[in-house]
């Protein structure tokens, strides 16, 4: 008998557990017709998005925000005051420099900025204490702040689509040991 409630219980939390990974995305359209609080993820991709609706700050529940392949070049300051937001994706856009408000999203695990025109992330990023996977990928960052040691919990970045030498992808291997870092194959360019 106690078997048989185990195995109950067992099959509850993990179908809990299943539920709380299947957070439904909803549009910009579709969210402004629910209640904030109830909306965990929103997606503005593809359309042709420069600037965040100010409305989008009373979403304070948001975990995800895919605001990929826009015409976004910078963020709003409200911004930070998404602080359960775990996933931003700004990919494809027309960021030239990295938005600082990002580092004040501390509960990030994911950051995705490919395909944009950013050389330099600042020091701040080491901000983002819980910040999991990194994607830069064809995105010309110059080097790495030396701050991003502190990242922890960093396991992924993907650099791809840029050309580095060997001695900076050897420096930033022995760095972030811990850090799975993909890279192109090392160019003979001037390091």
């Amino acid at each position: 008998m106690k078997l048989i409630v185990a195995n109950i219980l067992l099959l509850l939390f993990s179908n809990v557990l299943i539920a709380q990974n299947q957070v439904k995305t909803y549009t910009w359209e579709q969210a402004k017709l629910l209640g904030a609080d109830t909306v965990y993820s929103i997606t503005f991709e593809k359309t042709k998005l420069d600037s965040l609706p100010e409305d989008l700050m009373k979403f304070v529940n948001l975990k995800k925000l895919d605001l990929s392949k826009n015409d976004m070049s910078k963020l709003p300051s409200f911004i930070s005051s998404l602080t359960k937001l775990e996933i931003l994706n700004l990919g494809k856009n027309k960021f030239i420099t990295f938005p600082a408000e990002i580092c004040k999203l501390t509960s990030l695990k994911q950051l995705i900025l490919n395909r944009n025109d950013i050389a330099y992330i600042p020091d701040c990023i080491d901000q983002l204490t819980q910040l999991e996977y990194l994607d830069i990928w064809d995105t010309p960052v110059a080097t790495f702040p030396e701050s991003i040691v502190a990242l922890k919990n960093l396991k992924k970045i993907d650099a791809r689509g840029v050309m580095h030498g060997p001695k900076y992808q050897t420096k930033w291997r022995e760095k972030l040991s811990w850090v799975k870092i993909e890279f192109d194959s090392p160019c003979n360019c001037f390091e």
